[in-house]
Formats: structure tokens, C-alpha cells, sequence
């Protein structure tokens, strides 16, 4: 019997990388270099650019994506 693995959906998969952002933030918060809030924000544009990378790039292939 073998198990059919569904895909995530894309955004599942953004929102779980914000979300290791705002473990790594707090993280940093109780070391001696903590990020501050220019980084934090860059750091979450990146995820965003990221997945609106991605997104463009798979209306372009929409054969890619099947």
C-alpha cells in the first residue's frame, strides 16, 4: 500500500518560512547581537520576494508546475 503525498500549497510553505523568521528573531533577542528591526523587516521582504519569485516563475511554466 503506498501513500500518495500531496503537494503544499505555496502558501503554506511562505508562511511556515515567516515563521522561522520570527523564531530566529526572537532567538536573537536573548543573545548579545540581536537583529533590529530594519534587519527583521528586510529578512521578511526576502521571504515575500522569494515566494512572488517563485510564483511568476510558475505562470511562466505552467508545465513545470504539473
Amino acid at each position: 500500500m503506498s501513500t500518495v503525498l500531496e503537494p503544499r500549497r505555496l502558501e503554506d510553505l511562505e508562511e511556515e518560512s515567516l515563521i522561522a523568521v520570527e523564531l530566529e528573531w526572537q532567538r536573537r533577542a536573548k543573545g548579545a547581537k540581536p537583529w533590529t528591526n530594519t534587519e527583521y523587516l528586510d529578512r521578511v521582504a526576502a521571504v515575500h520576494a522569494r515566494y512572488a519569485n517563485f510564483r511568476r516563475w510558475q505562470q511562466q511554466h505552467p508545465q513545470a508546475v504539473a
